[in-house]
C-alpha cells in the first residue's frame, strides 16, 4: 500500500512516554513529559490541540491506557509520589470521562507492577500483560539516586551495569494476565501468562482479542514475536503466535514504544526503537546486550495484512515512544521521542 503523510497541528510541548487514545475521531493525550497536562484533538475541525483537565494523580511516564466507551482507563507507571526522592512503579489507577471531562480514581490497590504494561477492555473487565518487577525497578531507582551514587559517577556505571547483566528470566516481570472487574472493583489472576513477559509492546485491540507486538523483554533487548491472547468468559481462551516481522526482514532487532494503529482495517507498526546487535550479544550470552550500543530510532513502516508483515513507507523521522491511534481518517502518530532525545511535538495523520 502507498502511505500518505499529512500533518495535523503540532503539539503545544513535546509527548513521549505518555499515553492516548481515540474517541472517534477526536483524540486526547498526555502525561509523560507533559507531567499532568491532558490535550484533546478533533482531528476533522482543524483546530489546534486543547486542554482539558489535568490528571490529578502523580505524573508518570510509560503508564497502561485502556480505551473504553467514551474515556479511558490509566494504570500504573512510573513517577516521583510525594513522599518519595526517586521514581517507583505507581499502584494506583485513574478513569477519564470524556463527556464531563473529569478524572475519577478508581484503584490504589494494584497487586503487581503495571509499568510497561498492556491492556484491553472486554465487556465489564479489563485484562492486562506483562509490566517490570516493581521490587527491582524501585530498588534500582533508589540505589542510582543515592547522593554517594550520584557523587560518583563509576558507582553509577557498576550499578548500572550489575542490574543489565542479568538473563531474562531473572528481571521477573510480570508473568500473570490480571483481570480487573469493573463493576466489583476488584483485581484477580486470570492466568498465567503462556509467553515470555514483555513491556513496551506494540498494541492491538479487536474484538475479544489483545495483540502484542515485539516491546521488551528485559532492558535493551527486543522480543521478535507477535502474540495474539483470546478472551471470553473472563478468562483467556487462547494464545497463539502471529507471523513476525523478522520474517520478512531476517536482520529485524525486534521493536520498543512503535506507533500502532489501524488504515482500512490493516495493522499498521511505525517507528520504534531497537539496538543493532543486540539480539547477537544476548545469544552469544552477553547479557548486557545493548552495552555500548546506540539505540536505534526507526523510520520504518510495516503493513500486516493478516499473513505477512510488508514494508510500507518511510517516516519523515525516526521516532519512538509517542502515541499511536485509530481515526476513521486513517491512523495519527503523536509526538514521540527523536534520535537525538528530543520530545516531539509534531504529529501526523497516516492514510
Amino acid at each position: 500500500m502507498k502511505m500518505q503523510f499529512s500533518p495535523l497541528p503540532s503539539l503545544p510541548v513535546g509527548l513521549k512516554n505518555g499515553v492516548g487514545f481515540a474517541d472517534g475521531d477526536v483524540i486526547y493525550a498526555g502525561l509523560g513529559s507533559l507531567g499532568e497536562q491532558w490535550l484533546m484533538l478533533d482531528v476533522a475541525s482543524g483546530l489546534n490541540w486543547q486542554a482539558k483537565a489535568p490528571f490529578p494523580g502523580t505524573c508518570r511516564n510509560d503508564a497502561v491506557c485502556i480505551p473504553v466507551n467514551r474515556g479511558c482507563y490509566v494504570f500504573s507507571g512510573a513517577g516521583v509520589a510525594h513522599d518519595r526522592q526517586y521514581p517507583t512503579v505507581l499502584l494506583d489507577g485513574y478513569f477519564y470521562d470524556c463527556q464531563h471531562d473529569r478524572w475519577q480514581l478508581v484503584t490504589d490497590q494494584i497487586p503487581v507492577g503495571l509499568l510497561g504494561a498492556a491492556g484491553c477492555a472486554i465487556g465489564d473487565d479489563l485484562f492486562l500483560i506483562g509490566g517490570y518487577n516493581k521490587d527491582q525497578f524501585d530498588g534500582l531507582m533508589r540505589q542510582l539516586n543515592d547522593p554517594l551514587t550520584d557523587e560518583y559517577p563509576e558507582k553509577r556505571q557498576a550499578c548500572l551495569a550489575e542490574f543489565m547483566s542479568k538473563p531474562v528470566e531473572d528481571y521477573h516481570w510480570n508473568d500473570k494476565i490480571y483481570r480487573f472487574d469493573l463493576c466489583q472493583q476488584q483485581w484477580s489472576v486470570a492466568a498465567d501468562n503462556p509467553f515470555q513477559s514483555n513491556c513496551g509492546a506494540g498494541v492491538f485491540r479487536s474484538g475479544d482479542s489483545l495483540t502484542l507486538v515485539e516491546g521488551e523483554v528485559k532492558p535493551g533487548l527486543r522480543s521478535l514475536h507477535s502474540k495474539q491472547y483470546l478472551f471470553s468468559g473472563g478468562r483467556l481462551v487462547e494464545a497463539t503466535y502471529l507471523p513476525s516481522i523478522i520474517e520478512s526482514d531476517a536482520v529485524h532487532e525486534g521493536l520498543a514504544g512503535a506507533y500502532c494503529g489501524e488504515i482500512n482495517g490493516l495493522w499498521i507498526v511505525a517507528g520504534g526503537a531497537f539496538f543493532i546487535g543486540s539480539q547477537n550479544n544476548y545469544r552469544t550470552e552477553m547479557y548486557y546486550s545493548h552495552q555500548g550500543l546506540s539505540k536505534t530510532f526507526s523510520n520504518t513502516v510495516w503493513c500486516f495484512d493478516g499473513c505477512e508483515w510488508q514494508l510500507a513507507g518511510i517516516l519523515p523521522q525516526g521516532r519512538a515512544y509517542g502515541v499511536g491511534v485509530t481515526t476513521s481518517q486513517g491512523m495519527v502518530i503523536i509526538g514521540g521521542e527523536s534520535q537525538q532525545g528530543d520530545a516531539l511535538t509534531q504529529c501526523y495523520l497516516l492514510s
